[in-house]
């Protein structure tokens, strides 16, 4: 099973030639999310390392704060950090604090919702059947169209990520789950397992 998640997660693999639409539908849904946590850890990791430089360089010890998620922070070499903090964050410490809550925001709400996609997977076929992709759609307030394309129905729900991800909207997004759980969907073990590979 791990084998499958990681080629279905990661693209590290091409689909069998005789996949279904709703497997086409998922990977691409879960893999955009992906890409995009992995440019959030990026932006979060950046961040968090410039706050405690600047810290450093005021002879400070940065303020203790418990992590949200279990993130594994990308490595920045010390001799760019000078470099990249001091350009990237002119204004120093509190524009740094600053984008270090900024990202820690929009990466909890990237994982927030690629949960929601592995949820909407009900039976954990790494397939959207069309009883699951109505379902989120109609949590989401949107309409299910039968018919459409592999890539309308893609960009439907790309669309419904890109939409509230800017403005970081979690109220929308936590009654789009509830609405789901109401439904019976549950988060699953197998889901929790490709929950806790974005956070490696």
């Amino acid at each position: 099973m791990c084998g499958v998640m990681a080629t279905l997660l990661l693209g590290q693999g091409t689909l069998p030639a005789q996949a279904s639409p709703g497997t086409e539908v998922f990977q691409s849904f879960t893999q955009h999310i992906s890409e995009q946590i992995r440019m959030d850890k990026q932006a979060f990791a950046q961040a968090d390392k410039c706050t405690a430089w600047f810290y450093k360089q005021m002879g400070k010890k940065p303020p203790s704060a418990a992590q949200a998620e279990k993130i594994h922070f990308v490595p920045i070499s010390q001799s760019d950090t000078d470099i990249d903090c001091a350009q990237q964050y002119p204004n120093g410490l509190e524009e740094a604090r600053e984008a270090f809550g900024r990202t820690q925001q929009r990466l909890s709400f990237s994982l927030t919702f690629f949960q929601m996609a592995l949820i909407s997977d009900r039976d954990d076929d790494y397939a959207y059947s069309t009883q699951e992709m109505q379902d989120v759609l109609e949590a989401f307030s949107r309409t299910y169209h039968s018919g459409q394309s592999v890539d309308q129905y893609v960009s439907q729900l790309v669309g419904l990520f890109e939409r509230h991800r800017p403005e970081v909207q979690f109220p929308v997004l936590m009654a789009s789950m509830q609405t789901l759980m109401d439904r019976g969907y549950r988060l699953t073990k197998a889901d929790q397992t490709a929950l806790n590979r974005e956070l490696e």
